[in-house]
């Protein structure tokens, strides 16, 4: 039996461990009061000296990884993005008067049409508010959502190895008839409206279900459209001819208008402390803090075990979500 294997059986024998324990006080009236001190309170951040400096503070915040409400930080990592905290950040960094320009790095592949517009509109808000010049640094990939919410930026740089665009929509669900058939399994839906079950993995969509579905996309997709010309400053019909959702390189994307220019963070940090007339700005970076997502274990004390969210996973998959997202 290789090292892998026996790591996997030691993290499954610890998580059953937990389950049971969890099960044994989930019947007492204390449940309420575990799950309370289980999550935190809100999501936290905090910051740190990223360039020491005797001038005008310059707040760096980052989008890293797939934009969501729920991200699984068992498998991401204790630096999975966290939505509600990022909120957070943009609130502190625009009204903290300290902080006289805002570094946004990018490093995702986008996300929730969601999600990542409500970081749009967060942004875009504060921009008419307050008179600090915003920055975009795209890192290894900042395309679909990750590039959706660089657009109330006033300057994009990108590295050369960025990989960026990818302008458009997608919503997609499976299909397990062939596979219930040969399984001999039958599903029964009772509903009020034909189109009650849009989507539903158990059978084939009708053509009207498929209309009814291209509609929503291609609304979500004029959105985005508007969103790259207003931010961009380009004609609409100039956006839709590159928003096919093919992905740009950086030299591809400063060609079409897509990005300002190619250089990694430090030019970006440069170009911020040149628009506040700052020649040795106090450069700050906001942590995320949230170091543990329970969500799972927490799942865990539910009266039956959905182990690692794989009932819930067959269930989203049904879900209808459009998403600002490359795969």
């Amino acid at each position: 039996m290789n090292k892998k294997r026996w790591i996997s059986i030691a993290v499954i024998i610890v998580l059953l461990v937990v389950y049971v324990r969890t099960e044994v006080i989930s019947t007492g009236p204390n449940i309420g009061k575990l799950k309370r001190s289980l999550l935190p309170s809100e999501p936290s951040f905090s910051t740190e000296t990223y360039q020491e400096g005797a001038g005008k503070t310059i707040a760096l915040i980052t989008v890293k990884g797939t934009i969501q409400s729920e991200s699984d930080t068992l498998t991401a990592g204790t630096n999975a993005y966290n939505h509600q905290a990022f909120l957070q950040e943009i609130d502190d960094a625009f009204t903290n008067p300290e902080i006289q320009a805002v570094v946004l790095t990018v490093d995702s592949p986008g996300g929730g049409a969601y999600e990542s517009d409500e970081i749009y509109q967060k942004l875009i808000s504060y921009k008419e508010k307050y008179p600090k010049p915003l920055i975009v640094s795209m890192g290894s990939m900042a395309a679909s959502g990750g590039y959706y919410i660089s657009m109330p930026a006033d300057k994009i740089f990108a590295s050369r190895n960025t990989m960026t665009g990818s302008i458009g929509v997608i919503m997609s669900t499976y299909n397990y008839s062939q596979l219930a058939e040969k399984l001999g399994i039958e599903e029964f839906v009772f509903k009020s409206g034909k189109n009650k079950d849009i989507m539903n993995p158990m059978r084939d969509a009708t053509p009207e279900e498929k209309q009814i579905m291209q509609g929503i996309i291609d609304e979500y997709y004029g959105y985005f459209v508007d969103t790259v010309a207003k931010g961009r400053k380009m004609e609409r019909q100039a956006v839709i001819q590159v928003a096919d959702g093919r992905i740009y390189t950086a030299s591809q994307a400063k060609s079409l208008g897509l990005i300002d220019q190619i250089g990694d963070l430090d030019g970006a940090i440069t170009e911020a402390a040149k628009m506040i007339n700052e020649s040795d700005p106090n450069i700050i970076q906001y942590i995320n803090e949230n170091p543990f997502s329970l969500n799972l274990l927490l799942s865990m004390a539910s009266p039956q075990l959905d182990f690692l969210g794989i009932k819930q996973d067959l269930q989203n998959s049904a879900v209808p979500t459009a998403m600002y997202l490359y795969r």
